[in-house]
């Protein structure tokens, strides 16, 4: 498969050169080539074609059909866990800084939004799968330190409404 997904990858290119309204028509392009890649166990194109479609999302500035094409990518039925590792690998530098602990600094409150829901869809993606257990504690802590620098985060735990001798009394 890797002559056909050289070819769809660079038909699927194309259609976004020539415009980037045609990128809902290279995604469904790749998601053919990337259920056959899947099926045919062939993981090395599957994770070029994986990669490919989070790198067009984000060339052509649509956050919103990233987020959608990262989670639709990871939570497909026998999704390999190179390509899930790849799409996580992918785009990590995204939201974070080069040292991999910090989030990366934005200028205005839509990219903080964005950088946040990326940072949650990854966490969502992440969650459960122990060959992304380092990845996941990164974007917990980045998560962390965007809901501590902006002011967002519960400083006490929530009280009780029940008291523990409520629930067992004396003896």
């Amino acid at each position: 498969l890797s002559a056909e997904t050289d070819a769809k990858i660079s038909q699927a290119e194309s259609l976004i050169g020539a415009s980037h309204d045609n990128l809902r028509e290279a995604l469904a392009l790749l998601a053919a080539l990337e259920k056959r890649c899947r099926v045919g166990n062939d993981t090395l194109s599957l994770v070029r074609v994986c990669e490919t479609s989070l790198q067009l999302c984000r060339d052509c500035g649509d956050d919103e059909a990233l987020v959608a094409t990262l989670k639709n990518l990871s939570t497909r039925r026998s999704q390999k866990t190179k390509a899930v590792s790849a799409l996580v690998q992918r785009a990590m530098p995204w939201v974070m800084d080069g040292d991999g602990f910090s989030p990366i600094a934005v200028a205005n409150d839509e990219e903080k939004a964005t950088r946040e829901r990326l940072v949650v869809a990854l966490r969502d993606i992440t969650d459960g799968k122990i060959f992304l257990e380092a990845e996941r504690a990164r974007l917990t802590r980045a998560l962390a330190t965007i809901k501590v620098r902006y002011g967002r985060h519960t400083s006490t735990l929530p009280t009780p409404s029940v008291r523990p001798t409520d629930i067992h009394p004396p003896l």
